[in-house]
């Protein structure tokens, strides 16, 4: 009798323990809510840059295509090559503007998602890393190990 006495106490004193680390999310880990978030993001990320790729590409095209005829014209014009060169940096420019602010606003999202817990381990990676990229960071950390 002592005996089922001492397994009962074990056991009604382990169950609190138990129950706390199903609860108790691990921080190591991406909740499925989290990871769902993340691929949103990711994704609405990759179609955003995709689109503005696209766009970028057939403008650029436009202005190599106008660049060659001046350039293979009998008499090239010197004013309209050096438009067009300050108009291909413009493009190229204002591309690479939005991509630094498309991935600035993505990376803000992303930590939108973590625990307060997640972002002290993930800031004490960052301070190890001489480049960090914090969605590969996130992935790399949080992720599912494979």
């Amino acid at each position: 009798m002592n005996r089922m006495k001492f397994f009962f106490c074990v056991f009604v004193l382990a169950l609190p323990l138990c129950y706390s680390q199903e609860t108790t999310p691990d921080a190591n880990r991406l909740t499925d809510a989290q990871k769902e978030a993340l691929n949103k993001a990711k994704q609405t990320i990759e179609s955003e840059t995709r689109t503005k790729t696209t766009a970028f590409a057939v403008k650029a095209a436009e202005v190599a295509k106008n660049m060659d005829r001046n350039l293979l014209a009998d008499q090239p014009d010197a004013e309209l090559d050096k438009k067009l060169q300050t108009d291909l940096v413009q493009m190229i420019s204002e591309m690479v503007s939005s991509a630094i602010q498309t991935k600035i606003a993505a990376d803000r999202e992303l930590i939108k998602l973590l625990t307060p817990q997640q972002k002290k381990i993930l800031l004490a990676e960052v301070e190890k890393n001489a480049n960090p990229d914090l969605e590969e960071m996130i992935e790399k950390l949080f992720g599912d190990k494979k």
